[in-house]
């Protein structure tokens, strides 16, 4: 015992004597040089093939400081958000404070600073949008009186861009970007994305009315032409497109032809398979709908005749048709803002063409079928502001949907008779071809998602281009801007979504 005390006492012994020898105060500390980092936004936009100059930084340290920029592209499953980069994709691309980098891949990334003053080390993360130039914004199909066809591009601008006077509107995309290829008639535009076991799918359709009845297949990205087809060969002529397929099995979008049957098309391969197995239809509907409460979203397809309605989930669980007893389907509509994927349907009475009944799901189960259906709402007019024709449009932030009736546009509530006074009217003149919203995509929250587009023709308007669009606020139906006379007879309107 007292040789262990004789060490612990020969130890501190020891440390008191190295302080003492070190002039170590052990009450003091150390101040690093700080970094302190002043953006003027934490999203970053580059053009494709354009070397970045980045003028947004500015940085503020007493010690010189060293820079390292790097970017690459999120974790399966995360967003640019998490700042958790996908294994192997990361690259260092500048060591300057202004970046001075070309970027030459298209789509949105996690950029990282990291800066070193050889006291602290300080990092900053960026959302990376490399640009095509024509990544998001309002595209509008429409034709001249000779039936040529023309894609008009209204850009999204960023905010510097809005300041250095870009251009926004781009007349006739398609013939700009594709030389040599001729747009005529055009129908109907569908986008769709999706990502399927960490791959990415995605596609502008452009379906047409021409002899061949063609349809024209883009890249999401770039409005380059990917692969055209003729439906015609396949048997039909197109009249509405519906939901989407992206799963292991496969990328489609569904078609209802004017011959009612149900058509799959292969995004991949641009063939047609007719869908024997569905009944004939005379509606088709496809709209976004919710399908968790973890936000995600889906295009299931359900279909409609006078009297019954459809849905096929898979092959193996086959079609489930209902029918409610005594009464036809008018119309149908989805909810986003629920928490599972609800879907409302409107029946009118045979017996009584004044008796409707308003009834709603929430969905489809494993097997295929209809779920027990909740709700029941009855009313009773003679005056309905609503038919099979009317297409609905929905959004996060409401639970009303919208839809054209009558040249004019209304909110319907899903849950009670539709109103009957509209909600928007467009100035005297200006007959509505098609409406959308400014959906962002399936994963994109709710940010932004608050606009409604109208596509308008004034026959009246003087000039070759008699086509405008109105843009109106959902929340309150206020006018936003208005861009008259800037395309030909439009006959479809969609947002186009940044897509990676």
């Amino acid at each position: 015992m007292k040789r262990i005390f004789q060490l612990l006492s020969a130890a501190a012994l020891l440390c008191v004597a190295v302080s003492s020898c070190w002039k170590i105060d052990e009450g003091d500390t150390i101040d690093l040089a700080p970094i302190e980092f002043k953006t003027a936004s934490d999203t970053i936009n580059a053009d494709l093939g354009v070397e970045l100059k980045y003028e947004g930084l500015t940085v503020k340290s007493e010690r010189e400081v060293s820079y390292e920029w790097s970017y690459g592209q999120p974790a399966d499953g995360k967003t640019v958000a998490d700042h958790i980069f996908k294994t192997g994709t990361i690259e260092k691309v500048s060591t300057t404070p202004t970046i001075d980098h070309t970027f030459t891949k298209l789509g949105t990334f996690i950029l990282r600073l990291r800066a070193d003053n050889g006291e602290s080390i300080q990092y900053k993360y960026f959302t990376l949008n490399v640009n095509s130039g024509y990544d998001e914004g309002v595209t509008i199909l429409s034709n001249g009186e000779s039936g040529d066809g023309h894609l008009t591009f209204i850009k999204t601008l960023t905010s510097e861009e809005s300041a250095a006077g870009k251009q926004e509107v781009y007349p006739d995309v398609f013939s700009s970007i594709n030389p040599g290829q001729t747009l005529r008639n055009g129908s109907r535009l569908f986008m769709s994305n999706a990502t399927v076991k960490k791959l990415d799918y995605s596609g502008i359709l452009i379906a047409t009315d021409d002899e061949n009845g063609t349809m024209w297949h883009m890249e999401a990205k770039t409005f380059q032409l990917f692969k055209k087809s003729s439906m015609a060969s396949a048997g039909f002529q197109f009249k509405e497109f519906g939901g989407e397929l992206a799963s292991s099995s496969g990328f489609a979008a569904f078609i209802l032809g004017e011959n009612s049957h149900i058509y799959r098309y292969d995004m991949m391969m641009g063939d047609y398979t007719d869908m024997v197995d569905i009944k004939p239809m005379t509606g088709i509907f496809g709209g976004v709908s919710r399908k968790t409460a973890n936000d995600a979203t889906i295009r299931s397809t359900y279909y409609r005749n006078s009297d019954s309605l459809a849905v096929r989930r898979t092959a193996s669980a086959g079609t489930i048709y209902y029918t409610l007893n005594g009464y036809d389907v008018v119309n149908m509509a989805t909810l986003r803002t629920a928490k599972t994927n609800s879907l409302y349907v409107l029946f009118r009475s045979k017996t009584d063409p004044k008796e409707y009944v308003i009834k709603n799901t929430d969905g489809i189960g494993g097997s295929g079928a209809i779920k027990t259906w909740g709700s029941t709402v009855t009313f009773t007019t003679d005056d309905l502001k609503m038919d099979s024709g009317c297409k609905f449009i929905n959004t996060k932030h409401s639970a009303d949907v919208y839809y054209v009736y009558d040249n004019a546009v209304y909110r319907w509530s899903l849950i009670s008779a539709p109103l009957s006074k509209p909600a928007i009217t467009l100035p005297a003149g200006e007959q509505i071809r098609d409406i959308a919203t400014n959906f962002l995509g399936k994963d994109k929250g709710d940010n932004g998602e608050d606009l409604l587009y109208i596509a308008t023709y004034n026959p009246s308007r003087s000039g070759e281009k008699k086509g405008s669009l109105y843009v109106y606020r959902f929340s309150d139906d206020s006018l936003v801007k208005s861009y008259e006379g800037i395309f030909w007879d439009p006959v479809s309107v969609l947002y186009k979504y940044r897509v990676n």
